[in-house]
């Protein structure tokens, strides 16, 4: 048995994959993120989203993915000139 708390999908959340320190896989990002597994090999094709090839697989590493959040996070609450986006 897992030692990570599933959700009701029987899936680990997203926190969880990123505070146990293992490299995730894209499937596993996607559906802690709540995209199509899809969008993540996108984002990867696209350089969107940090990640690493190792040969010829995808995987992430979660510090890299808590920084890329936090700067998402960061564009996205603030628009041109420093207000608040709406």
């Amino acid at each position: 048995m897992s030692s990570l708390r599933e959700n009701q999908t029987g899936r680990p959340s997203l926190k969880e994959l990123l505070l146990r320190g293992d490299l995730i896989a894209p499937e596993e990002l996607a559906a802690g993120m709540r995209v199509a597994r899809v969008t993540v090999y996108q984002w990867v094709r696209r350089g969107v989203i940090p990640h690493l090839k190792l040969e010829g697989v995808v995987r992430f590493d979660p510090e890299e993915i808590v920084a890329w959040l936090k700067s998402k996070r960061k564009a996205a609450t603030k628009a041109p000139g420093g207000e608040a986006a709406t």
